[in-house]
């Protein structure tokens, strides 16, 4: 059986990790993806880490990560010239995403829809391409602050803490990359070519959140997500001997059973801990027992005695443990791929099982070279050899 986007043919256009992100969804799985990107290459290519610590457009870790498998047409799409190859290029394709400032993304647009057969179009923008908002560019970390998401995330008492780099940025690539996908899924069966629009606020607001509507409910107070709690407990991250554990266990009978597993069977029982609403009045009594015993055990220690008893707990696992766990180990849950000037690189494999596909096993290829298909693309086009000289003399391509 053939991978799902067996014959799709995708154009990627702009220099983010949203827009890598949400194309590497296509090449990853079929798709033959060609990469548009500057002559100079882009934003996706320059972040940290790189290999061997050395910068390089070609080393760069998300460009290794989420550019695999895809072709690198290095073209200058804000010159006039740059927009005729793109027409080119989208009248051969299904779909085109573009993640560009809108001013730029609209004139890429126009070049795409220009083409005949015009290709259905994703664009990624901060604030969709109307509205009040349309010229603002974010970071990461200010979608973050636009979407509430910030302000949940916070102790008790102190300022909102931020996600890891990049997590806005690859939410709003997937929730492109499923749109896409429907729209390409609804295109082969008969329907009318599409024109999306993401915009990364709503895409954080509108699929991932569902804080919305406990505010709604809750007379417009929003609960927080703490890193732990002292009016319901054990809820949070614990330190234990070796790193942290997390918790939910406030609510019975998880409450009831983490007592039990740190030898305090009685404590439901126990006046201070038996009504939840003086429960908060003795969080320090409760810490005093379970924190040294927290302290005595490793994270798989206290993950498997609290499973034990059935009580919601999980290790924090770094990047080691993670690759190393049974389970990962046994679902081949990361794969390898040889990077041409790298070597052997380590990638999170499909986050699903492919029904059909020989030994359900993800085959990543390796990420392209700034510009490595330039000759082979444009011959596809139909440019001669003179024309692609004349185009590389002006600029237009690298």
């Amino acid at each position: 059986m053939e991978q799902p986007f067996h014959g799709a043919r995708v154009v990627e256009v702009g220099d983010g990790v949203a827009v890598a992100a949400a194309s590497g969804q296509f090449s990853d799985f079929g798709a033959r993806v060609v990469k548009v990107e500057r002559p100079a290459g882009g934003e996706v290519r320059r972040l940290a880490p790189f290999a061997g610590d050395r910068p390089h457009v070609d080393g760069g870790g998300m460009h290794l990560a989420l550019d695999t498998g895809k072709r690198s047409l290095a073209l200058d799409v804000r010159t006039p010239s740059g927009r005729e190859v793109l027409t080119r290029l989208a009248g051969g394709a299904d779909l085109l995403l573009v993640e560009l400032p809108p001013d730029e993304c609209e004139r890429v647009l126009d070049a795409a829809r220009r083409a005949r057969p015009a290709p259905g179009t994703v664009a990624l923008t901060p604030h969709g391409l109307s509205g009040p908002y349309r010229d603002r560019l974010e970071a990461d970390m200010s979608i973050f602050a636009w979407t509430n998401r910030m302000a949940r995330q916070r102790p008790p008492e102190g300022p909102p803490l931020r996600y890891a780099p990049h997590t806005a940025a690859m939410q709003v690539g997937f929730t492109a990359a499923a749109a896409a996908a429907a729209a390409l899924w609804d295109r082969e069966r008969g329907g009318e070519r599409r024109d999306i629009e993401i915009a990364a606020v709503e895409a954080h607001s509108g699929n991932v959140d569902t804080n919305f509507t406990a505010w709604s409910l809750n007379q417009g107070i929003a609960p927080l997500s703490a890193i732990r709690s002292v009016r319901v407990f054990p809820v949070g991250t614990y330190p234990c001997r070796d790193g942290f554990v997390q918790f939910t266990a406030a609510e019975p009978p998880f409450f009831q059973r983490s007592c039990a597993a740190i030898g305090r069977p009685g404590w439901p029982e126990d006046p201070r801990f038996r009504d939840p609403a003086i429960r908060p009045d003795y969080h320090d009594d409760y810490m005093e027992v379970f924190l040294p015993w927290l302290a005595e055990r490793t994270k798989q220690e206290v993950f498997h005695e609290m499973q034990g008893h059935g009580v919601l707990c999980t290790p924090v696992l770094s990047v080691e443990e993670a690759v190393a766990e049974p389970v990962a180990v046994a679902r081949r849950s990361f794969v390898t791929v040889e990077q041409p000037g790298v070597g052997e690189m380590l990638l999170a494999g499909a986050p699903f099982r492919l029904g059909g596909i020989e030994g359900d096993a993800f085959r990543a290829l390796p990420a392209p070279r700034l510009g490595e298909h330039n000759a082979e693309i444009l011959d596809e086009l139909g440019y001669s050899r003179d024309e692609q000289i004349a185009l590389f003399r002006a600029g237009v391509t690298g």
